[in-house]
Formats: C-alpha cells, sequence, structure tokens
C-alpha cells in the first residue's frame, strides 16, 4: 500500500500491517550491506516468536545470528539489484524454533528510483504441507499495494483525507482517479453515494461509523443500482495511546455468491416438479398465520388434498405421465387461489392449500370448485386415455385449538374421511363423520 513506501512511524506502520492477514515485515535498506527492520506485524510475532518493540528500528545482523543474517541479505541484495518483487523459500532459526517459509520481498523506491525499502510477507510451512502451501501461496501471493486482494481496501484518515487505497477499491466503484488523488473523503463518498440503490441510508451509516470510533462493521451488504451487491467490513484504525488514526473499510463484490445463496434458499423452498412450494414452506407460515390470526381473531382454514388411484396411475401409464398430472393438477390449482393463500406439495400426491381469512363456507366453496376443475382434466398416455379426480379434506380454526398442528390433522383426518367415502368429494371437520363401514 503507498503509505508503506514512506511511513516513518513504527507504530503506525506496525497496525497497517496487521491488516494484511499474512505475516509481514517492513526492511530499510541502509546499504547494500546493512538493512534495518522497520516493523513487523502481530502475525510474524505469532509465528515467529519476535517482539515488533523489540526489533523495531534494529539491524538484521544484531536481531539474528551471523549465519541466518548473511543469509536473508542474500535475498535482501537480490531484490534491491534486481529491481522486482522476488520469492524465496527460506529456514530460519527464530525464538520459537526452526521455522519454514515461502517469503515474497517486494521493493520501494525514491524518487530518484533507488530502492530504500522492502515489504516482505511469508507464509509458515511446514515439511508435509510444504509443495501444498507453495502452490497455494502462488495463487495469494500480496503486492505492495495489495492488487491481488479480492477485497477493495480503503483507509481514511482521522481528518477524513484518503490515506490510502487498492486496485480493486477502484474496480468495485469505478471512482474516478482525479477524486482519489484528491485525497478527499467527501468527494469519494460522492462519487460512491451515486452508485447505491439506497443512498439516504448508505451515507447516514458512513455518517454513523465515522462518529463512532470504536464500532466494527461485519458482513453488511450494499444493493447497487446496477444489479451487483458488496459486502462491508469496517473498523476503526487506533494508536497504542488510544488515539483515534482513521477508519479502514472493507469492500468485496458478493454477487454471485449472493445470487448462489438465493438459489438455494429457493431449491430448499420448492418443489423441484411443480415449482410450487414444499412442506416445509407451509408449515412455517402455517405457524405465521396461525399467530396472525390468533392475535386479530380473523378466520383461517386449510384444504388437504389428494390425487386419487394415483399409484395406478403411474402403475398402469408410467411415471412421465403420472409427473405431467402433477403438473397439470398444480396448473388447474394455481389460478383458483389468491395471493396471500399457500399452495405446496406436501409429498407425493398430497397437496395443501393455507387460506388466511377464510371461513370454513367459502373454503368449502373453494374446494367443490377445485374437485370439478380437477375432474375436468383429460390425459393420453400409451396405454390409452384416462382422467383423474381428486379428494379433499378442509378445517377450520377452532376457539379451543392450541397449537396450528391441530387444525393441520382436522383437514387431514376430512381428507382420510372424503377418500374412504368413495373420493372425487369434499369433507369439512364439521361435516357428519363417515359411516360405518364405508368403502
Amino acid at each position: 500500500m503507498k503509505e508503506i513506501s514512506v511511513n516513518r512511524d513504527p507504530a503506525e506502520l506496525r497496525q497497517m500491517l496487521d491488516f494484511l492477514g499474512i505475516a509481514a515485515f517492513v526492511i530499510d535498506v541502509v546499504s547494500p550491506d546493512e538493512y534495518r527492520l522497520a516493523a513487523i506485524n502481530a502475525r510474524h510475532e505469532k509465528h515467529s516468536g519476535m517482539k515488533h518493540d523489540e526489533v523495531a528500528g534494529r539491524s538484521v545482523d544484531d536481531v539474528l545470528s551471523p549465519a541466518m543474517a548473511a543469509r536473508v541479505k542474500v535475498s535482501y541484495r537480490r531484490c534491491v539489484k534486481s529491481k522486482t518483487a522476488i520469492d524465496y523459500q527460506e529456514t530460519l532459526d527464530l525464538p520459537i524454533g526452526r521455522t519454514y517459509w515461502l517469503t515474497t520481498l517486494v521493493p520501494f523506491f525514491d524518487e530518484a528510483g533507488t530502492v530504500t525499502r522492502l515489504l516482505g510477507t511469508a507464509y509458515e510451512i511446514s515439511d508435509q504441507m510444504h509443495l501444498e502451501l507453495e502452490a497455494r501461496y502462488q495463487s495469494t501471493v500480496m503486492s505492495a499495494y495489495l492488487d491481488e486482494s479480492t477485497d477493495g481496501i480503503l483507509v481514511v484518515g482521522s481528518n477524513n483525507r484518503i490515506k490510502t487505497w487498492n486496485r480493486r477499491f477502484l474496480e468495485i466503484w469505478n471512482i474516478p482517479q482525479a477524486v482519489m488523488d484528491s485525497r478527499d473523503g467527501d468527494a469519494a463518498l460522492q462519487a460512491v453515494v451515486e452508485q447505491v440503490r439506497q443512498p439516504d441510508s448508505f451515507v447516514r451509516r458512513i455518517r454513523e461509523l465515522y462518529s463512532s470510533l470504536g464500532e466494527e462493521e461485519q458482513g453488511v451488504r450494499i444493493e447497487m443500482r446496477d444489479g451487483r451487491v458488496l459486502e462491508r467490513y469496517s473498523r476503526g484504525l487506533h494508536g497504542p495511546d488510544g488515539s483515534y488514526w482513521g477508519r479502514i473499510w472493507f469492500y468485496r463484490d458478493v454477487t454471485e455468491l449472493q445470487r448462489m445463496t438465493e438459489r438455494l434458499v429457493h431449491l430448499s423452498q420448492t418443489d423441484p416438479l411443480t415449482g410450487i412450494p414444499n412442506r416445509r414452506v407451509l408449515m412455517q407460515q402455517l405457524e405465521e398465520e396461525y399467530g396472525r390470526a390468533r392475535r386479530y381473531g380473523h378466520s383461517l382454514s386449510v384444504l388437504m388434498l389428494d390425487l386419487d388411484h394415483f399409484k395406478q396411475i403411474n402403475d398402469c401409464h408410467g411415471h412421465a405421465s403420472g409427473d405431467l398430472v402433477l403438473m397439470e393438477f398444480v396448473m388447474v390449482i394455481s389460478p383458483e387461489i389468491r395471493a396471500s393463500d399457500c399452495f405446496a406439495r406436501m409429498g407425493g400426491e398430497e397437496f395443501a392449500i393455507l387460506l388466511p381469512q377464510s371461513s370454513l363456507t367459502s373454503a368449502r366453496r373453494l374446494a367443490e370448485r377445485l374437485c370439478r376443475h380437477v375432474a375436468g382434466l383429460s390425459f393420453t398416455s400409451q396405454q390409452g386415455q384416462f382422467g383423474v379426480t381428486v379428494s379433499i379434506g378442509v378445517a377450520t380454526l377452532e376457539d379451543n385449538d392450541t397449537s396450528p398442528e391441530q387444525l393441520l390433522s382436522r383437514a387431514d383426518q376430512g381428507l382420510y374421511v372424503a377418500k374412504a367415502s368413495g373420493r372425487n368429494r369434499v369433507h369439512t371437520s364439521r361435516d357428519a363423520a363417515r359411516p360405518e363401514g364405508a368403502a
């Protein structure tokens, strides 16, 4: 990142390195034979056993053994001489013991083109995982500006002046380079806000985070006007004494993830053959409508539907014909119900319709109309022409019901009676019981 090349404050430099997400260190090039550690980050401390406060500003000859110092300086010289990023493997004996590393060095230049500083990023590896980590490392190596990061990164100082950003941030937000070069946080915000779907709430939240210095934000989704979805992470930057330095922002394009999630949710809630909701959705809506009906005193009815002799259709005409029957059945039923109703496949040839604010009388009328429509269907297979009928059980919410399952159970019992009484008919929970011995 840009500030790494010129920042001389060890504490702030360390704070910036901590956000790289990988062990990192900065080396000041004093001469071809002298190199000083400017800073190491927390992850480097964890894996090396070194302490930033103890090594910052010290020569590598003082920090490492003579043999190790000689080895690392060979790599430093190579990077300085080539003036390009280099990758290498190294073995170091450090305070926590022998460690193995995959390291990248990136050179920084002064105005004269002289290499004055090196940024190092490193993975600690084990012998067993050496080949795997090496391959992973090749695809995740960070450059000085984090240009390979999947996140767009922006750092804004406490005075609302932009301190640094990476290429991915510009790609995500399509902000003119001139705006970023001005370092004006308000100008950048204005360029950004024109792209979001809800600009007022977006700006309000940004202002809240700038005023809430210690607040962190994780995984907030932002809908863009062009259809993309971004995810935002943010946290304040503070000095060792608690002083506020600014705020760092991470933006990630999660459009495909969002679409995949929506597809998975749709699949988890939809019957794949007919395209209508499945049992899970109906049970969720039944729970919600039961609570609403109890709260406001509304009526609530349920229809349980079962296609008659469906097994015989599959056996005689084949499963392809059975699937066609189910799809045509849904196409006949769907136009007859309201948008507020829930028509779901419960499994096999059994379906249910949830009818909010519907009395038993209106629910029965609907069920009888559906029976007539289904009975009018005609199908043709290689075995000949055939029709289909449906039996329906109807129930409405009673004052003494203590759970939505009781309502569903009465509708299911009505369906049982309708089928036992001859099929192709409707039976409600208040009709007379099936005569003894009815077929």
